[in-house]
C-alpha cells in the first residue's frame, strides 16, 4: 500500500519522496489539490527502482490507460493521454508541463530502463499526463 504525504520542493530543487512506497504531491502549487474542482495540475512524484516501487509501472502506460487516485471525497478517475520520458533539467522548463491546466494530473518519477544501474544517478524523469474523466469519476474507475 502506498503512503501520501506533502512535500515542499526539496534543497536540489526536486521532489524526492521518503519512502520507495510513498507518492508525493507539490504542496506549491495554487489550486494544484485533486478534485472535480481543481484550477490547475496537479503533480505526484514517486520512486521507480529495481525493486518494487510505487511508481515502476509509469514508463508502461500509454494513452487511454486508466488511474484511480482515493480522495477523502472518493476516487477520481484520470484517463492517460500521452507518456514521456525528458531530461531533468528539461522538464522543470517544458511549458507542456508546468502549464496550468485544471483537472489535470502529472505523474513523475526518476528514468530507470531495463538494466539500468543502480548506483548511476538518473539524469531523465518518466511523466505520465492524466486528465480527470468527469463521467468515470461519478460512476467509478
Amino acid at each position: 500500500m502506498s503512503e501520501y504525504s506533502q512535500q515542499m520542493i526539496d534543497d536540489r530543487g526536486g521532489f524526492d519522496p521518503p519512502e520507495l512506497s510513498t507518492i508525493s504531491w507539490d504542496t506549491t502549487i495554487t489550486g494544484g489539490t485533486a478534485g472535480t474542482d481543481s484550477i490547475n495540475t496537479v503533480y505526484l512524484y514517486g520512486h521507480s527502482w529495481v525493486d518494487e516501487a510505487v511508481f515502476n509501472g509509469i514508463r508502461v502506460m500509454k494513452a487511454g490507460d486508466v488511474a484511480g487516485i482515493d480522495t477523502a471525497n472518493g476516487t477520481l478517475c484520470y484517463v492517460t493521454q500521452k507518456t514521456l520520458t525528458l531530461n531533468k533539467a528539461e522538464y522543470k522548463n517544458n511549458d507542456e508541463m508546468t502549464d496550468a491546466i485544471p483537472n489535470r494530473l502529472v505523474l513523475v518519477s526518476c528514468y530507470r530502463p531495463v538494466g539500468y544501474d543502480p548506483n548511476s544517478a538518473t539524469v531523465e524523469n518518466v511523466v505520465a499526463v492524466l486528465q480527470l474523466d468527469q463521467a468515470a469519476t461519478s460512476s467509478g474507475c
